[in-house]
């Protein structure tokens, strides 16, 4: 109009509403799998941390995952290349409305394990997962030396489990079996046979107190100690070889029954157990045990071949000639203490400490400059300590 130009701006209003409420807010996993390994815990909805070993040859895995909702897209999965220790592998769950969920997977590669040597002599460790919370019938776990790194410190150490010919030690004249390198390399070691000619002891002839389960306030100990200082500990040449401190544990950790009490110590059922070789102070106060002479435990039976009434006759710790106890209580039961045993045909059994009668296997640790004068660990020719 006369030459003019307008610009004309239209403004468009409504009161509508942006609709959300059918978006779809599912942002959970109903399943994840690894490959190579097995996540523990069990995978559950509520659970967002996950973990798993392999073995230091799997340099890699495979993440698969699956969503709840079919609407949730999944980022994270596919093949994934591990380095040595901890790896977290984040998968992450989108939602379609936007929101998001974290779910981690925390596998560990295993350490690169080379030959260890005990009193000069190579033992090959083992990469495999043995079997520790349902058997112990050894015929699909190899025999040998394995290690792990389920200690206080998170160092190594490694035990012997199954049928094993080649850990025999002669000592104070006594025949002893290797049971495992401590963290620091010191070796663990039990006598073939009990004291004083495979005489039986009860563990405590007082019984009506959930302390009277604890080797410290036991009348084993004191037979235990007694027997150690007429054999070892008064000779001079013996007992440089021995290595007294915190190497033992006493600690209550695994009950028999469910119903059983253990004042202050939080103790789990044996079936929902799985072993380690930590020692704390439990909720009694009771832990490691400072001295230089102990008993097994319940962890290091199990660890070596046996478990809760399964006869097993193919680990190293089994003596069919006697029944012996470890170190472990068992729990407070009906106005009885208990503590774990090991039977002739080689299973783990609770007893009341009072009213059994069982055979005492010392157990020593040498120190880790200990030198042997023969032998290459087999029955006929033993490791013979100098």
């Amino acid at each position: 109009m006369n030459d003019k130009t307008f610009t004309l701006t239209v403004n468009v209003y409504a009161d509508g509403k942006v609709v959300t409420d059918n978006l779809d807010t599912t942002n959970t996993l109903d399943s994840i799998t690894v490959s190579d390994c097995t996540l523990d815990p069990v995978f559950n909805s509520a659970t967002t941390e996950y973990g798993c070993t392999v073995k230091n040859s799997v340099t890699s895995v495979n993440v698969n995952a699956t969503a709840t909702s079919s609407k949730a897209k999944v980022r994270g999965l596919g093949t994934k290349d591990l380095s040595v220790g901890k790896n977290t592998l984040p998968i992450r769950v989108i939602a379609e409305d936007g929101s998001e969920k974290i779910y981690n997977v925390n596998v560990t590669r295993k350490q690169a394990v080379q030959n260890v040597s005990i009193f000069g002599k190579q033992f090959e460790v083992i990469d495999a997962e043995p079997t520790l919370t349902t058997s112990s019938n050894n015929t699909s776990d190899a025999s040998g030396l394995y290690a792990s790194t389920d200690t206080n410190t998170g160092k190594p150490t490694y035990y012997f489990r199954g049928n094993v010919t080649n850990n025999y030690v002669k000592f104070a004249g006594q025949t002893w079996r290797i049971v495992r390198v401590n963290e620091d390399g010191t070796i663990r070691i039990v006598m073939q046979d009990g004291i004083n000619d495979n005489a039986t002891y009860k563990f405590n002839s007082k019984y009506d107190n959930y302390s009277y389960m604890y080797y410290s306030n036991s009348e084993v100990k004191t037979t235990l100690e007694s027997w150690y200082q007429t054999n070892i500990g008064s000779k001079a040449d013996l007992a440089k070889n021995v290595a007294s401190g915190a190497y033992y544990c006493e600690q209550a950790k695994v009950k028999r029954n469910s119903s059983w009490t253990s004042e202050s110590a939080n103790m789990i059922l044996y079936s929902s157990y799985t072993p380690d070789f930590k020692c704390a102070t439990d909720g009694n106060g009771k832990g490691q045990a400072n001295a230089s002479v102990g008993l097994l435990t319940y962890d290091e039976v199990v660890y070596a071949g046996g478990y809760y009434y399964h006869n097993n006759s193919n680990y190293y710790l089994n003596n069919s000639a006697i029944y012996w106890w470890t170190m472990s209580p068992a729990g407070f039961s009906d106005s009885y203490s208990n503590a774990w045993s090991v039977s002739a045909p080689g299973e783990i059994i609770n007893l009341d400490v009072g009213s059994a009668l069982r055979a005492v296997r010392p157990v020593l640790v040498l120190n880790a400059g200990t030198q042997i004068s023969d032998g290459d660990g087999t029955k006929n020719n033993p490791f013979v300590v100098e």
